[in-house]
C-alpha cells in the first residue's frame, strides 16, 4: 500500500535507541529521508549509519529541553533538507518511581523538561517551516499512562497526558494550515526506560523485576507482547496520506489495555 511518504524529511527526537530508532527505521523503510536529534551521539550515529544504506539520514546532537539547542537543530534540518515534513516528538525518560511527597523538585524538572518542555520547543520550532509549506505531520509520543494516569509513575504519567492534550490543543490551531498532529499511546514494551521502571519498582515494592515484567504484560488482549514495531507502525500511518483527514487524535497501541 502506497503511504505517500517517500523523499518526505522527518525529525525523530529520542531516536537513537528504544522506540525512536525504531520509528526511525520504519520511516526509511517508506523512502524518507531522516534528522535523528538526540544527547546520545554514539548510539544515534549507528542508528544514522544503518539508516543511510537506504535513505539521508542525519544526526545532530540535541538537548530537547534546551531552546537554543532545538533551534539550532531545526537550522540545520532546513539547510540540510530544505523543508520539514514530519516531526516525531519521541524523546522522554521515566524519571525516578515512587509517591508524589518523596519526588525531588530536580527530578521533577528533569522529567517536564524533556518530556513535556521538549515537546513544546521541537514544535514550536517546526511549526513556522510547516506553516510555511502549508503542510505537516507531527505526532507526540505519549503513552497509555497519559491517559489514565500511573500509581507511582505520576510526574511521567503528567508528562504524559501533557503531550496528548498539547496535540488535541494544536490540532485546531494547526488545521487551517494543513498540519495534522496527533499522539501515540502505547502501553509497555521492552525497550531500556521500560528497564528502568521494572528495575526501580521491584526494589520500592520489594518484588521480582522479572514477574513485575508479567504481570504487566498479562495485561493484554492478545496472545503476544507489544513491541517497538506496533508502535513505529501506527506512527507511520498517522503520518502517511492514508491520514490526511486524521487530527486531534490518540491513538491506543496498548493490546487492549486501554480502550478509551
Amino acid at each position: 500500500m502506497e503511504m505517500g511518504l517517500k523523499d518526505k524529511i522527518a525529525i525523530v527526537t529520542g531516536g537513537s535507541i528504544g522506540l525512536g530508532r525504531s520509528i526511525a527505521i520504519a520511516l526509511a523503510e517508506e523512502g524518507v529521508n531522516i534528522a535523528i536529534a538526540d544527547i546520545n551521539e554514539a548510539e544515534g550515529k549507528k542508528t544514522v549509519e544503518e539508516l543511510n544504506k537506504s535513505v539521508k539520514a542525519i544526526f545532530i546532537k540535541t538537548d530537547v529541553s534546551n531552546s537554543a539547542n532545538v533551534d539550532t537543530m531545526v537550522k540545520a534540518v532546513i539547510t540540510e533538507f530544505g523543508r520539514i515534513d514530519i516531526l516525531i516528538n519521541n524523546a522522554g525518560i521515566v524519571g525516578p518511581q515512587g509517591p508524589w511527597s518523596e519526588l525531588s523538585e530536580e527530578s521533577f524538572d528533569l522529567v517536564v523538561g524533556i518530556n513535556f518542555k521538549g515537546t513544546f520547543l521541537c514544535t514550536k520550532a517546526v511549526t513556522p517551516q510547516m506553516i510555511k509549506q502549508q503542510y505537516g505531520k507531527i505526532v507526540n509520543v505519549s503513552s497509555c499512562a497519559g491517559k489514565s494516569g500511573e500509581q507511582f509513575n505520576g510526574v511521567y504519567s503528567t508528562t504524559k497526558a501533557a503531550a496528548l492534550n498539547m496535540a488535541q490543543s494544536l490540532s485546531g490551531e494547526l488545521g487551517e494550515h494543513n498540519i495534522n498532529v496527533n499522539a501515540v499511546c502505547p502501553a509497555a514494551m521492552d525497550t531500556g526506560l521500560m528497564e528502568k521502571v521494572y528495575r526501580e519498582r521491584s526494589e520500592f515494592f520489594g518484588y521480582d523485576a522479572e514477574e513485575l515484567r508479567k504481570s504487566i504484560q498479562s495485561g493484554y488482549k492478545l496472545p503476544r507482547n507489544l513491541t517497538t514495531l506496533d508502535a513505529s507502525n501506527v506512527v507511520v500511518f498517522l503520518v502517511s496520506d492514508r491520514t490526511n483527514m486524521m487530527t486531534g487524535q490518540g491513538v491506543n497501541i496498548t493490546g487492549g489495555i486501554e480502550v478509551h
